[in-house]
């Protein structure tokens, strides 16, 4: 029997999960019965042998349309073909562009891309044919996994708060893949499929995080979330730090973020041992701000558009280990997650005021829309008492990397040359791009107060992506990398082959690395 794949698209209630399931199978051309077929074509390269195969079924009308240039496979480029087969009624061409500019990246974006077209036209039942070349370049695993992935994250759709029932996305019934693979190679793709779907899962798991509205994602509903995973995995431990537990351990920054508002702040720790306990753990640290308003610094209105994202670093490393814990991963994971909210009001912290970390750093406030980068400092001391073998945290923490690199990556800052190759290399494996800036005794420097030991701004507007990073430096005495999401984590307007909304970065990067890297 053809076995069937489940991708989960999550669909979130006050108090409990819900899932839509996506059904996969793999299946010969001959027994396809679908509504649409997604047919991938690289530009400037005569058909695959398989697509030549499924043509006879069709009157060459893939062919024929190809050498015409009625359509001319540049990335992205579609054209919605008629076979007047009752089986297979439509064929959806989409451009690979070149052959030698295709990596992960570009495959998901096209399968995303028809998906997305796909749902936009309430088709339910897809088909795919993978081009030979491609599985032969990537190999069948890692083909399997991406496409579960690309088809994952391209259905996904924040849409639960629509009351037009017709305005919400069709959802998959059905995805139905061309069966070209020979045997040993076929059971490499479907464990890609199913490892797959569980990556999908996870990213989509991290976006409906980000998606929720901040009234609801408060510190105390993220770590209910926590509490859930471990409900659902025995593999996964949760404990919940209050503020009289922070008040004990001598958390003073997150505590004193925390002061403006009426939502209690909530230290989130998730642990996963699936190695010796005397094996050190990777620690995975995420900032939690629910929602930032800037506090007394306050934003101007255009920049509190959108700040219920400020939560993804922790969306991010809190579907890390839910993914980990389902692949069973030998490894210790450790996720931190500091949670709370930015807000104004008569007690919360003020400019000039001194706060103390956890490891007695005394912090200058210069500006209380810096934060991230203070409840982060109280994370980072705690994950001393895992003797960790290294420390990852990811935060949406300056609009200066946005200005330094753009919206498609998020940059890496690490003194530790291994971790950043290993990091790099793993970014570029799943497509989620990282860019190495800097960090440098001169923006160490800028961090040191006149008053306590160091600020949590410098002074002026510049290299600010790298000061900030080297504020967290200060509270870390192992090896440890930053990843500032602020780059790539969401976009007001959705593209071809995701929907907007938070996009899920860093989910897979992280599970990629610590399958494949560590040191």
């Amino acid at each position: 029997m053809t076995p069937q794949f489940i991708l989960v698209k999550m669909i979130r209630q006050i108090t409990t999960n819900c899932t839509r399931m996506n059904m996969y199978s793999i299946t010969k051309n001959t027994d396809l019965k679908i509504d649409i077929l997604i047919v991938p074509i690289i530009e400037e390269k005569s058909l695959d042998s398989q697509i030549k195969s499924l043509e006879k079924q069709y009157q060459n009308v893939i062919s024929g349309v190809v050498q015409s240039k009625d359509f001319e496979p540049k990335k992205l480029a579609t054209s919605l073909l008629f076979t007047h087969d009752q089986n297979v009624k439509r064929i959806l061409l989409v451009g690979l562009g070149k052959e030698s500019d295709i990596d992960i990246k570009r495959y998901k974006e096209v399968i995303g891309a028809g998906i997305i077209f796909s749902q936009g036209k309430k088709y339910k039942k897809i088909g795919l044919l993978i081009p030979s070349s491609l599985v032969k370049k990537f190999g069948e695993y890692a083909i399997g996994l991406e496409t579960a992935v690309a088809v994952g994250i391209a259905s996904y759709a924040y849409d639960e708060h629509k009351s037009d029932v017709d305005a919400k996305i069709s959802q998959l019934e059905h995805v139905e893949i061309v069966d070209t693979f020979e045997s040993a190679g076929k059971r490499q793709f479907e464990k890609g499929i199913s490892e797959g779907k569980m990556v999908a899962e996870g990213v989509n798991f991290a976006r409906h995080l980000g998606n929720t509205p901040p009234t609801v994602m408060t510190p105390t509903f993220l770590a209910h979330e926590a509490e859930q995973l471990s409900k659902k995995n025995k593999k996964l431990k949760t404990t919940i730090l209050s503020e009289a537990d922070m008040k004990k351990i001598g958390m003073g920054c997150i505590l004193g973020v925390s002061r403006g508002s009426e939502e209690e702040a909530k230290f989130i720790i998730v642990e996963y041992w699936g190695a010796s306990k005397k094996d050190a753990p990777t620690v995975l640290v995420g900032k939690g701000i629910t929602f930032d308003s800037g506090g007394l610094d306050i934003k101007p209105r255009d920049a509190m558009i959108d700040m219920k994202f400020d939560m993804l670093g922790a969306a991010s490393v809190l579907a890390s280990i839910k993914v980990a814990a389902e692949l069973g991963l030998k490894k210790n994971i450790i996720v931190l997650i500091p949670a709370a909210e930015n807000m104004p009001s008569g007690t919360a912290y003020r400019p000039d005021d001194i706060l103390k970390a956890m490891n007695g750093k005394t912090v200058e406030i210069k500006d209380t829309d810096a934060e991230g980068r203070l409840i982060l400092a109280d994370a980072l001391c705690y994950a001393e008492k895992y003797k960790p073998k290294e420390v990852i945290d990811l935060a949406t923490l300056t609009g200066a990397c946005m200005v330094a690199i753009g919206t498609e990556r998020s940059g890496l800052f690490t003194p530790e040359e291994k971790l950043s190759k290993s990091l790099q290399e793993a970014s570029e494996e799943v497509g989620e791009q990282l860019w190495r800036l800097p960090l440098g005794e001169e923006y160490s420097e800028a961090m040191k107060s006149e008053i306590a030991d160091i600020k949590n701004t410098s002074e002026g507007r510049f290299g600010g992506a790298s000061t900030g990073a080297a504020f967290l430096q200060f509270f870390t005495s192992y090896p440890w990398a930053h990843i500032d999401l602020a780059s790539a984590i969401y976009a007001s307007k959705g593209k071809p082959w995701i929907r907007a909304g938070a996009n899920g970065f860093g989910v897979q990067l992280l599970v990629s690395y610590l399958c494949k890297f560590g040191r």
